[in-house]
């Protein structure tokens, strides 16, 4: 059971306030989702996702929880504190770098080139919670979570070295290794805690659901034509199951079965899109069909997966993100942009890499650099863990991964520009020192 604080918050409760209230929470407003910040104001930004993410995990577990069949369940599980899912939704997204999954490829790649385990979104937000969110308390790093709501924000329980080197995705780097242990500690289980499977489960519906609701209102995923041209959806099929054959237990056949049916018996009526009323309430009724049956769908169960989800729903949330992915991400438009948007990373990682290195040369004088990487940099040389950086550029590499993915996309623009030259910015812009 966790701690009540002294204004009757139970810890998962003041947990999500802190979150709530954090400067990097503010932040996903200006970060993508799958299209950059400001396309259109219909689209989901990362804040709008993130809101979305904590609100539907929340009332999963309230859902499970308030059933009272489940309740000898939670006990051998160790129990269920919705806050805690909820405080994870918020926390989910916020090491996403800008231009998301494309910053996170070219931190990685920049990162590892300098003796760093490399660059990940969910270590990174590991980071953010346990050491560098400010507070506002001198010599007091991180949020200060209860380690339930840490535990909850861990979707991959093991750091990229070791068993699972080889894994795209891990949940912590070495500098942190304490804090993940000490999140850890006490639990039984060697997968996702309860509250965590359930955090994972609200973002793949969030994205299944609500980025196809984006793109096919804005007239980019061809639902009538997959319903309605056999050809359409034979081929849409055959690239998201090829995509999907590595996934474990993943069935290509019953997963195109599967999400043909789904697909007729929500969105036959709302498969044309033109703006009006009509069609607006037949899309916000297709979603909401489609979000009950898969909250419905979950349930608690023993062993080293707490959240039980048949195979057959997952298979359909699967098909359904692949929808974004092959009708969005791979289209020619936005792989343009994304090639300028890496160019922007790998620049501003190899230019503040040069910058920091030549005002250290030049007596330590790091005074001119910007106000937060200045910070990052100075606690890169004594945080709690710094001995498995393997030499001073190490530790320069982290500090400036940390600096660039704490900026939104207009920022790191910004910043391009003036460090390139390539535009003038007025030097009383206080965007720098926030």
């Amino acid at each position: 059971m966790s701690r009540v604080t002294e204004d009757r918050r139970s810890a998962c409760e003041h947990d999500t306030d802190r979150i709530l209230y954090s400067d990097g929470f503010r932040r996903l407003g200006g970060v993508t989702q799958v299209v950059a910040v400001g396309e259109t104001p219909l689209f989901h930004t990362r804040l709008t996702h993130t809101l979305k993410v904590a609100q539907l995990g929340r009332r999963m577990a309230d859902h499970l929880k308030r059933d009272p069949t489940n309740s000898s369940l939670i006990h051998d599980i160790g129990g269920l504190e919705p806050s805690a899912a909820e405080a994870a939704g918020l926390a989910h997204d916020l090491g996403h770098p800008p231009f998301g999954h494309i910053g996170e490829a070219i931190l990685d790649r920049c990162c590892r080139k300098y003796g760093l385990d490399g660059y990940e979104g969910n270590a990174q937000t590991f980071r953010i919670i346990s050491k560098l969110a400010r507070r506002g308390e001198p010599d007091r790093y991180g949020l200060d979570l209860d380690k339930r709501t840490l535990r909850a924000t861990i979707k991959y329980p093991w750091l990229r070295e070791g068993a699972h080197k080889d894994s795209k995705k891990w949940n912590a780097y070495p500098t942190e290794r304490e804090d993940f242990n000490r999140a850890r500690d006490g639990y039984s289980g060697e997968g996702q805690s309860v509250e965590a499977a359930i955090m994972d489960w609200a973002d793949d519906i969030t994205y299944a659901v609500h980025d196809t609701e984006d793109f096919f209102r804005a007239g980019r995923i061809p639902l009538a034509r997959l319903i309605e041209d056999p050809v359409e959806m034979a081929t849409f099929t055959a690239s998201a199951t090829q995509r999907l054959s590595a996934k474990p237990n993943f069935d290509p056949v019953e997963a195109s079965a599967g999400f043909t049916e789904i697909l007729r018996l929500t969105f036959t009526n709302a498969r044309h899109y033109r703006g009006t009323e009509s069609n607006l309430l037949a899309v916000q009724r297709a979603s909401r069909v489609l979000i009950n049956r898969y909250v419905s769908a979950i349930r608690l169960q023993r062993g080293s997966q707490p959240l039980g989800i048949p195979i057959g729903i997952r298979h359909e949330v699967e098909m359904f993100k692949q929808l974004t992915w092959h009708y969005v991400i791979n289209d020619p438009a936005l792989a343009t942009s994304q090639q300028g948007q890496r160019r922007i990373i790998e620049s501003l990682f190899s230019t503040l890499m040069e910058w920091v290195e030549r005002e250290e040369a030049n007596g330590g004088a790091t005074y001119k650099l910007p106000t937060r990487l200045r910070d990052l940099y100075a606690l890169a040389q004594h945080e709690q863990g710094n001995e498995c950086y393997s030499d001073s550029e190490a530790k320069r590499a982290r500090a400036i991964a940390d600096y660039i993915s704490s900026l939104t996309e207009n920022q790191a623009v910004d910043l391009h520009e003036r460090l390139t030259g390539t535009a003038q910015h007025s030097i009383l812009d206080p965007w720098m020192a926030y």
